[in-house]
């Protein structure tokens, strides 16, 4: 039987008209050491405020318990 999955969404949004790619970069590496893996993004979309944000879908497999 396949392992079961777990999915997340994080969202980074454009600062003074720049991503902080230092900041997207720590958050991946700290999500890639609990065991996300980045599978996907959608770019770009409109945040609330009306400016374009990344979005980065993640997978991870379920921990047994």
């Amino acid at each position: 039987m396949a392992a079961s999955r777990e999915h997340e969404i994080v969202r980074y949004q454009l600062g003074w008209k720049v991503f902080d790619y230092a900041k997207i970069k720590s958050g991946l590496n700290d999500l890639g050491r609990r065991g996300w893996e980045a599978v996907g993004t959608m770019l770009p979309t409109i945040g609330t405020n009306g400016t374009p944000d990344i979005v980065i879908l993640l997978e991870r497999a379920v921990p047994e318990r």
